[in-house]
């Protein structure tokens, strides 16, 4: 469970460039995703939790409401010591935004964080999990078999993640819903590779 609730606050942190780009006036939201990916990663126990390969990939497609469409790619592309950085590029509304992180293999825990070339700080957010269940989601990428987290923190009234670690790479998210209030982004699995 702990290793799923590393990958919840990963997951949500990863996207928090997505939500900012969506609605770069809105510092709130910006900080929503910033706190999302710090969710999964604040409770967990060294237990050498992060096993992806560099070249790892998840694509997504990306829905923000109103704010409009666009996609979202993640891939782990280097190691460090015993880290490994993830870069994610996000198109939306004719936008463009880089995010990187650097992981703690053991420990999950997030050591930098940089969007869009600057040193970004990694957010301290307290999440709570309201439910977590095992269940099957189908999305673009298949069907799989997965747990599925709802939670809340002080900047989001509803995040819900579909995970699978296991079939899938990186931090096996297949589906990601995130209700702040003023804004729903909704992130979708579309594909995955396996790096080497």
């Amino acid at each position: 469970m702990k290793k799923l609730l590393a990958v919840l606050g990963f997951a949500m942190v990863v996207n928090a460039g997505a939500v900012a780009l969506a609605s770069e006036s809105t510092d709130a939201l910006r900080n929503v995703n910033l706190a999302i990916a710090g969710l999964k990663l604040a409770s967990v126990q060294p237990l050498d939790l992060i096993n992806w390969k560099v070249g790892d990939t998840a694509s997504y497609t990306l829905d923000a409401g109103m704010l409009g469409t666009g996609t979202m790619v993640k891939t782990a592309n280097k190691e460090e010591g015993d880290a490994i950085w993830v870069h994610q590029e996000i198109s939306i509304a004719g936008q463009q935004q880089t995010v990187d992180t650097l992981i703690n293999r053991a420990d999950g825990k997030i050591l930098k964080l940089i969007e869009n070339g600057q040193d970004t700080a990694v957010p301290d957010t307290k999440i709570t999990v309201v439910s977590q269940e095992y269940t099957s989601i189908t999305v673009a990428a298949g069907t799989f078999k997965c747990m599925h987290i709802v939670a809340t923190s002080d900047q989001a009234k509803n995040l819900e993640v579909w995970a699978d670690p296991k079939d899938t790479v990186l931090d096996g998210s297949l589906k990601e819903i995130v209700d702040t209030g003023m804004i729903t982004m909704t992130l979708e699995l579309q594909s995955f590779a396996h790096g080497s």
